[in-house]
């Protein structure tokens, strides 16, 4: 059995359920609402995905909506349960980011990730030993107990990641300078770039380089991540990491906004077989073998 996608992603595709049978039904959310005894912003939040829905509730509301389809009946409240399901990242460091839980679940369930980053390896190519120094660099107070939290969350999902490549489709942008930083050692970069060069032969992968030579470009003023599905359920994601901390969006104006940003940029950057040449090159070049 895979591990569970967290509750995010039943939660938005139950929501999404619900209110279609509401409008198929005729019914505003103040019925809805009535019938749970609730308020119409409780049922609004269910229907968005973001309340968490009791099997009761969504048994009447099914019956509310005259729902006598059996199988629907049942692959709701399966969404339903599945809704209160924690992921297999539950127990997070503290200092986690606010939205990493949602992050795993979207890069477990779409189908397209296009990644932008412009200080750091992308957390899904890093080696261990990059990880450990960029973990300890942006949480000092951690203890070594709780970076190895850290890099035990990340090396598993890595894992599925790579499991998913032939669902998946992954185009990423690095920016040449994080090439360049040396994050711990010269030997641990050596490595880093050749796991990198490794990432990038996939025939899954798109990773490009944003080269010095390219100048300036709006799309990377911050590093960010659209995850994008080939339903109409599921919606397009976008997530950004700021200096005020990470923040995940669905407004359709927002993403449509960074997927045009992102493949703006991505037009910016040489070819594939261009951006790994320029990976070995400063590979050669910087982390010469000691």
């Amino acid at each position: 059995m895979p591990p569970s996608q967290g509750p995010l992603i039943p939660r938005r595709r139950l929501g999404h359920e619900l209110k279609r049978l509401r409008e198929s039904a005729g019914l505003q959310l103040v019925n809805a609402a009535k019938r749970l005894e609730c308020s119409p912003s409780k049922v609004s939040r269910l229907e968005n995905g973001q309340g968490l829905p009791k099997l009761r509730d969504v048994r009447d509301l099914l019956d509310l909506y005259q729902v006598r389809d059996q199988r629907m009946r049942t692959r709701l409240l399966n969404l339903a349960t599945a809704s209160q399901d924690q992921g297999w990242w539950s127990d997070l460091p503290d200092m986690s980011p606010s939205n990493l839980g949602n992050f795993i679940s979207l890069e477990s369930a779409a189908d397209e990730m296009k990644v932008y980053t412009g200080f750091a390896i992308p957390g899904l190519i890093q080696t261990p030993e990059y990880t450990r120094e960029i973990f300890s660099k942006n949480y000092p107070a951690a203890t070594e107990n709780e970076i190895e939290q850290f890099i035990e969350i990340r090396a598993k999902r890595q894992q599925l990641v790579v499991e998913r490549l032939g669902e998946l489709q992954i185009t990423a942008v690095v920016d040449e300078g994080v090439l360049h930083r040396v994050v711990h050692s010269r030997a641990v970069m050596r490595a880093q770039l050749a796991t990198l060069l490794d990432y990038a032969r996939h025939d899954r992968v798109d990773l490009r380089i944003f080269p010095f030579s390219a100048g300036y470009n709006q799309g990377i003023q911050c590093d960010y991540a659209i995850f994008a599905f080939h339903n109409e359920i599921d919606q397009d994601t976008v997530y950004q990491e700021l200096s005020g901390g990470d923040r995940l969006s669905v407004q359709e104006t927002e993403v449509r906004r960074y997927s045009d940003i992102f493949t703006n940029l991505l037009s910016n950057c040489p070819d594939q077989e261009s951006s790994r040449r320029l990976i070995g090159e400063i590979m050669e070049q910087n982390y010469q073998k000691e």
